[in-house]
């Protein structure tokens, strides 16, 4: 026997949730967050007050001085500079004065102090990292928490739908009425199931204006963002494990490999790595993960400065 929807409506007015539902279900469920609370999200809070390119002329290679005939190791050579320090170092290491002289505290004194310079900038990027990342991870938990409420609500309206659609065609008579019942019922139950399986979710707007994963992404050479010996230490190849790659390329290429699973190109690279837009809880987790990876290579690079902090110490 045929049957239609129009055939459902006629044989069954007892039932008009099951219109209620046909209509919630076609609504789609992915729908932009207007929330005054979101606002503080929305834009960063997290950009310095004071630009780092303050320091940009400070880090200047000392590239002159030779310290192949000291004691110290190529890699802290490099360090020293990069630093700035290679001539206060040569000295230091030739002096046999007495440990209290004037020129031996003087030495050590600007060593110290462009080594503390150093660790400042390596704790202000980190800083500002770990607020981004923050922001991402509250913005990413909000979602999930939306996505999460939703999806149980369709899950519950599915159980119901296959419950009453189960009595339905018992109470409502006649062939053609149960077999239309019991087919739009299942459609409604299995659209309802659909959505949790593949759900769009909420989404939020998220702006990033000043962004960090940017400039490691596209290799500029001209830097704006970071602070110069963070900058100068993530372009080093000898700073990296095998001395092959830099540390921003070996970040790039986890990326592309963990991230992006391989492509280099895409909407969600241009979204993460460009002023912003609109959001996903997905993009969010991705968009934290990526710079919480990027925040623990420059925290590494306490490590390098450690081997010449020793060094020195031993002079």
């Amino acid at each position: 026997m045929k049957f239609s929807f129009y055939h459902l409506v006629k044989h069954s007015r007892k039932l008009p949730y099951l219109l209620f539902l046909v209509w919630f279900a076609s609504c789609s469920p992915a729908r932009k967050i207007s929330n005054s609370k979101l606002i503080g999200l929305k834009n960063s809070y997290c950009t310095p007050n004071v630009p780092y390119q303050l320091s940009l002329d400070f880090w200047k290679d000392d590239k002159s001085v030779d310290l192949s005939n000291t004691k110290i190791n190529p890699h802290d050579q490099l360090l020293c500079k990069i630093l700035g320090i290679s001539e206060q170092v040569r000295k230091l290491s030739k002096n046999n004065t007495d440990s209290l002289s004037l020129e031996r505290l003087r030495l050590l004194q600007k060593i110290n102090g462009r080594i503390r310079i150093a660790q400042i900038e390596l704790q202000a990027i980190a800083a500002e990292l770990d607020c981004e990342g923050e922001r991402a991870d509250m913005a990413g938990a909000y979602l999930d928490n939306l996505d999460d409420k939703r999806n149980r609500n369709y899950t519950v309206a599915s159980v119901i739908v296959a419950a009453l659609t189960t009595v339905a065609t018992v109470v409502v008579s006649g062939e053609g009425a149960q077999t239309a019942i019991g087919v739009s019922g299942g459609l409604i139950s299995a659209g309802l199931g659909a959505v949790t399986i593949n759900p769009k979710g909420h989404k939020l707007e998220f702006n990033h204006e000043r962004n960090l994963l940017r400039s490691i992404w596209t290799e500029t050479e001209i830097n704006t963002d970071y602070p110069g010996f963070v900058w100068k230490m993530l372009h080093e190849k000898q700073f990296s494990n095998k001395g092959d790659k830099t540390l921003s390329q070996s970040i790039k290429n986890r990326w592309v490999e963990f991230e992006f699973d391989g492509e280099a190109e895409g909407d969600k690279q241009s979204l993460i790595f460009g002023n912003g837009g609109i959001y996903h809880a997905d993009d969010f987790h991705t968009r934290s993960s990526m710079i919480n990876q990027l925040q623990s290579t420059i925290r590494s690079i306490n490590q390098d400065l450690t081997s010449l902090v020793v060094y020195v110490e031993g002079l």
